[in-house]
């Protein structure tokens, strides 16, 4: 009862995490924003495709200017002859284009109380890429700094100048970004930029990139930004990536700052069907409301905050932004090592486990890893992957592959569970062996699928035939947690945050259960192990869900460590030992499932939402 409790309480808490707050209607008060008034720019401004030099390009210029004076901001232009690698993407979307093909931004300033302070600058893209009309990318993102600049005139004049700059030639390599940032006068005047783009049309906006030093500035954003879904990981990763926005040109110049996007239905990005109808309402709210938010504390504060160190920080579920120092990471990986040191002591005292128990606990969560990464990377190449896929058709495919990644990695949880009885060495082997098949058939490179197979199929040949104890595979894979938290914090500490905190809530609760009742017999361990398997779990699904939004078509194995921290939180409530043939007949069914909807991918023709100039990549 407790295991099934604590499953249908992370589902429910996670799933609604993931859905974008309800659009407010015109009505809603005039300093709030409304995705209903905004839609009314997207509609107009989404018509037709209007990428670098076209007449629709010149349409939407020219009505955002309109939209600007009629918020009480003079706008001007700033024209820039087109860049050679801007040129060379747009000759390929246009023959006629020409060296003389002018990048218009436009820029505007709604005058603060205190001119003389550093500015806020609030960006997003103006122009589309060649076909799309741009429901999303970045009409979503115009429409949003819009709607924000009305509400902030409702509220009063802010502290200090917001500046307007709707940049032009994005889409051909940061054209109009680049021209702008570096010597503009206004440009000088800006402390602080937050941008506005997007990858798909759907589900929750996201603030996934900073400035760097970026501690003082988090710490606002988490007073001025409600239900927001931010974590530092994502910025860490993004900065590893090779991706770039207008934002990163600020970046680089040293601007501090915050990036959001959206990246559900992701098959409207760059879309000949990206049409105003296919923006969920829902997600512009969410891009608005976060957006407003930030802008708000910072065109209202009396000073910016000063670049300082990075912070560490997360949402919990969509609900408040947890943030500190970086330093600060030592003592949380500290306080799970003592908890986990404490439920030890209390399991030996009552000779509940021994040290070997522990060490095969750790070779389980290995397997688990070793084997969900396999897993998932076998039927990612079954899907198609290895085949240089159109990277539009893999957007558009995201939907299914997500679902195939998830069952793949429920087949890789229960048989991590079932590792408490493993009687036949030989079935100890054959996952990884024909997982590596597998991959191989597929086109995946033999020597990291290699060195997976062959330690999943060592752990798998060595698991002890009477199965992983309870205490063992709790404390084993605690014990996995920690030290890979330790690691990262020593090598990666903006994304050690997710293995230390469920490392010491789980710790901690291992170590009250190992001093009340360690041989877990009353209802109360049951309950207590299920509160903290909430606790670790629920945020977890949405933090899964926009990771996979966000590299897992190519790297779906980034899946692999969310299993680890769900099977650890797991382990103590189940009793899967003695339903041994229904787990392995499970396992088979989903991986059967998953194999059929891999194929599907595969087979199926080029999705009708690939924009046309990458038909032929």
């Amino acid at each position: 009862m407790a295991l099934v409790a604590a499953i249908l309480t992370v589902l429910w808490i996670g799933i609604h995490a993931t859905q974008p707050p309800v659009a407010l209607p015109a009505s809603a008060p005039p300093t709030s924003f409304s995705a209903t008034r905004a839609m009314t720019d997207v509609r107009i401004i989404a018509m037709r495709p209007h990428p670098v030099a076209s007449a629709d390009n010149a349409r939407v210029r020219a009505y955002l200017a309109d939209r600007l004076h009629a918020l009480g901001i003079v706008s001007e232009e700033r024209r820039y002859l087109i860049d050679p690698e801007g040129y060379a993407t747009l000759h390929r979307w246009n023959p006629q284009a020409s060296l003389a093909t002018e990048i218009v931004d436009l820029v505007g300033v709604l005058p603060g109380r205190d001119r003389t302070l550093p500015a806020v600058a609030v960006m997003a893209h103006m122009d589309t890429v060649w076909g799309s009309p741009g429901g999303a990318d970045d009409s979503a993102g115009i429409a949003a700094i819009l709607e924000l600049l009305r509400a902030i005139r409702a509220k009063g004049t802010p502290a200090r100048d917001i500046v307007v700059l709707f940049t032009d030639g994005e889409e051909i390599g940061l054209s109009g970004a680049r021209a702008f940032w570096p010597a503009d006068g206004v440009a000088r005047h800006v402390g602080v930029v937050v941008n506005l783009e997007s990858r798909g049309a759907g589900g929750r906006a996201t603030m996934f990139e900073t400035g760097a030093g970026n501690a003082g500035m988090v710490s606002l954003f988490a007073q001025g930004v409600t239900h927001s879904v931010a974590d530092s990981m994502a910025v860490l990763a993004y900065r590893l990536m090779p991706n770039d926005t207008d934002f990163t040109v600020s970046r680089e110049k040293g601007l501090p700052g915050f990036n959001f996007a959206m990246l559900g239905r992701p098959q409207y990005y760059h879309s000949p069907r990206a049409t105003a109808d296919r923006l969920d309402p829902r997600t512009l709210q969410d891009l608005g409301g976060q957006a407003l938010g930030i802008v708000s504390a910072l065109a209202y504060a009396p000073s910016l905050p000063i670049a300082g160190h990075d912070a560490v920080f997360f949402d919990v579920a969509g609900h408040g932004l947890v943030h500190y120092a970086l330093g600060t990471g030592w003592l949380i990986v500290l306080a799970a090592a003592v908890a986990l040191g404490v439920a030890y002591a209390g399991v030996a005292h009552r000779a509940a486990a021994k040290p070997v128990d522990m060490l095969q606990g750790l070779g389980a969560a290995v397997w688990l890893l070793v084997h969900a990464a396999l897993a998932l990377t076998a039927f990612n190449l079954l899907s198609g992957s290895s085949r240089h896929p159109n990277y539009y058709d893999r957007l558009a495919a995201l939907p299914m592959l997500e679902l195939q990644a998830a069952l793949v990695a429920v087949a890789a949880l229960l048989g991590f569970l079932t590792l408490r009885r493993c009687q036949v060495r030989i079935a100890g082997i054959l996952p990884g062996l024909l997982l590596a098949l597998l991959c191989w058939g597929n086109g995946g490179l033999h020597g990291p699928i290699l060195v997976a197979a062959l330690l999943g199929m060592a752990i798998g040949w060595f698991a002890p035939r009477a199965g992983v104890t309870r205490w063992g595979g709790w404390l084993g894979a605690i014990g996995l947690m920690l030290l890979v938290a330790i690691a990262l914090q020593a090598k990666a500490p903006l994304a050690a945050w997710i293995f230390a905190w469920p490392a010491l809530v789980l710790g901690i609760t291992a170590a009250l259960v190992a001093w009340t009742d360690a041989a877990f017999v009353r209802p109360s361990s049951a309950v207590l192990v299920a509160v903290a398997a909430v606790i670790v779990g629920a945020p977890l699904l949405p933090l899964a869900h926009m990771t996979f939004l966000g590299v897992g078509g190519p790297l779906a194995p980034a899946m692999a460590p969310f299993l680890l921290l769900v099977g650890a939180a797991l382990w103590p409530l189940t009793k899967i030992e003695r339903q041994y043939r229904v787990a392995l007949a499970m396992i088979a069914l989903l991986l059967v499932v998953s194999a059929g909807i891999a194929i599907r991918v595969r087979s199926a023709p080029v999705a009708p939402t690939v924009p046309a100039y990458a038909l032929d990549k």
